[in-house]
């Protein structure tokens, strides 16, 4: 059984990278969460290559320990700040939304309007109550015991 608070906090830590540079694990039966360096991220740099060796191989052979999916596989990409738009703000900024997400930089300028309207902190509450629920669903779809 794996603690759910553990896994949001993996998740939250490396699973919302963009790009992704580190694929997190978690282990339900030894109630474990870690991590590995994506093989083309450069991320590997920091690592001392014995102490790599080693990690990969106690994840990687274990068939306990299983990838958790990305931000896009659990519904949390664009579609979730378009959804905070559409239940948050006035129309003319939710438009503004919509507008961002059809150009690069659509994020940037998403938490620069949510900072103007002093909504910031409403968003990150929404987000991780987003985030707790798509994992749930994730694990109860996938028939792992978790606790809250």
């Amino acid at each position: 059984m794996i603690e759910l608070e553990k896994v949001f906090s993996l998740f939250c830590d490396v699973g919302m990278s963009e790009p992704k540079f580190f694929i997190p694990y978690i282990n339900p039966v030894t109630n474990e969460a870690d991590y590995l360096p994506a093989s083309d991220s450069g991320a590997t740099d920091g690592y001392d290559e014995e102490e790599l060796e080693e990690l990969e191989a106690r994840i990687l052979n274990d068939p306990n320990w299983l990838q958790l999916p990305d931000r896009r596989d659990l519904g949390l990409g664009s579609r979730l700040a378009l959804q905070f738009a559409e239940e948050y703000l006035k129309p003319a900024d939710c438009d503004s939304v919509y507008n961002f997400f059809r150009h690069r930089g659509a994020y940037r300028k998403f938490r620069t309007l949510l900072d103007r309207l002093n909504m910031t902190d409403k968003w990150y509450q929404f987000q991780n109550e987003a985030i707790r629920e798509a994992l749930k669903q994730w694990l109860q779809a996938n028939d792992i015991e978790f606790t809250e």
